[in-house]
């Protein structure tokens, strides 16, 4: 028990380090060469992971979610979205408010409304 404990939390913070990481590196490519992203929006840096398949899945639908939608691309959010016993956990940040509620909504619309926990931090209004 102690184990899969331990290995829950090991791969909650390698997902949240390579949101993290892969998310800084769209920034830095925007910035000194904006041509791969004519459109302005850097993409989202969407992670997820789940330890049994039923989980993935609800994983997958929520990320596949969270990383289409149009609102959330300007400027992108960095979030890691994990699952336990159909229990979602979402964290991770956004730029605005507005951005981090619209993501926690996606997820409670798909997981449903008692199944979702955290939140996405931010920056700025």
């Amino acid at each position: 028990m102690k184990a899969r404990y331990v290995i829950s939390i090991a791969t909650g913070l390698v997902l949240a380090m390579g949101a993290a990481q892969a998310h800084d590196r769209a920034k830095r490519a925007e910035r000194y060469d904006p041509t791969p992203y004519t459109s302005g929006a850097l993409p989202n840096a969407i992670h997820s992971g789940a330890m049994s398949y039923d989980d993935q899945i609800l994983v997958d639908k929520v990320a596949s979610a969270l990383a289409n939608d149009r609102q959330l691309q300007r400027p992108g959010i960095t979030a890691t979205v994990t699952a336990k016993d159909g229990q979602i956990s979402l964290s991770g940040s956004a730029d605005r408010v507005s951005q981090a509620a619209r993501a926690e909504k996606i997820a409670r619309d798909i997981a449903g409304a008692g199944n979702v926990s955290g939140t996405l931090s931010t920056q700025g209004g």
